[in-house]
């Protein structure tokens, strides 16, 4: 029985170890944060060949689903991914390795494919060997009564989740509108002033670089979109966001997902995974000014809101809404 370091005995010690390929996957919940997370790992190992094939054998909640179509996108060759829309939920978590068509390595037990299931200290889980031929027979027998991922129509609208907002919070101010579940939050600081190398404004400093052999000191400019939606106060508790180092699927009032990460010390930033200057291009296109602009909390103002809500779906997928009344 394996119970310990779950996610490289599972999910990449096969990959790098066996040559094999192709993983099929049965898990009753599953996010598009940790399918994302684990197609990066794969890829970190210099690997491209590959697919990961999943059943979500519990779909009730499709809160994630836009994330799910964006890795469906970016992935098109690595990726297929369906929703169990049988009579009855499939809770079964079972993995199964094939090279080349032939079943090499099988694992089934507790653990989703999310990474509640396979990092958090939250909840402990277990995993056997087990025979990949019937876990890939099992998975195909499912098939039937599954529906591709991007030809789902999803009938739940996570943006009917944003209340309604007027006006803007106070400067360097918080409000939670159900604890634990939705706040809001203000970009700027106590003094009413939009940092100028922090937050939204990250990248508009220089990096300091010191080479070791030498000890010469330069100054690097950093590229100015980089960005991260500060997170004050009790916002940052790990009741609201996820532990750090977590990923989670960020969607936006209009449409739009980023996948984020907890990070800076004392858990105060949000930020992109793949291009910290995601996040900052995306605001900027939200208030209409060129990408690298200097962010002023006029530019908020004209836009019409200086602070933002977050919302959490479940725990690993939020809500970003930064919508203003027309």
């Amino acid at each position: 029985m394996l119970i310990e370091n779950l996610y490289n005995e599972i999910l990449v010690n096969p990959i790098v170890d066996n040559e094999v390929n192709e993983l099929y996957i049965v898990s009753g919940y599953a996010s598009a944060t940790f399918l994302r997370r684990h197609i990066h790992e794969i890829e970190s190992l210099g690997i491209e060949d590959f697919r990961i094939n999943l059943i979500v054998g519990m779909p009730s909640k499709k809160s994630d689903h836009n994330a799910f179509l964006q890795i469906h996108e970016d992935y098109e060759n690595n990726v297929k991914g369906y929703y169990y829309n049988g009579n009855v939920p499939v809770h079964s978590k079972v993995y199964s390795w094939l090279n080349k068509e032939n079943p090499i390595f099988g694992f089934s037990g507790s653990a989703n494919y999310s990474q509640y299931g396979f990092f958090s200290n939250k909840q402990v889980n277990q995993m056997n060997v087990d025979n990949p031929a019937e876990i890939k027979a099992f998975y195909d027998s499912l098939l039937n009564n599954s529906i591709y991922i991007p030809d789902t129509v999803v009938e739940e609208n996570v943006l009917e989740r944003i209340p309604k907002i007027e006006g803007s919070i106070l400067p360097g101010q918080i409000s939670w509108i159900e604890a634990d579940k939705s706040v809001r939050i203000s970009f700027l600081q106590a003094n009413g002033i939009l940092p100028a190398r922090s937050g939204l404004n990250w990248g508009q400093r220089e990096e300091k670089r010191t080479n070791r052999l030498t000890g010469e000191v330069t100054y690097i400019q950093r590229e100015p979109d980089q960005a991260y939606l500060s997170i004050k106060k009790d916002a940052r508790k790990e009741d609201f966001l996820p532990e750090k180092g977590f990923t989670f699927s960020m969607l936006t009032d209009d449409d739009k997902v980023m996948d984020c990460v907890v990070a800076q010390d004392g858990r105060k930033g949000v930020q992109t995974t793949d291009d910290n200057s995601e996040l900052g291009r995306y605001i900027r296109d939200r208030l209409n000014v060129p990408h690298g602009t200097f962010l002023t909390v006029e530019h908020l103002e004209e836009y019409g809101r200086t602070d933002f809500t977050l919302i959490k779906i479940d725990d690993e997928t939020f809500l970003f809404d930064f919508s203003v009344e027309n």
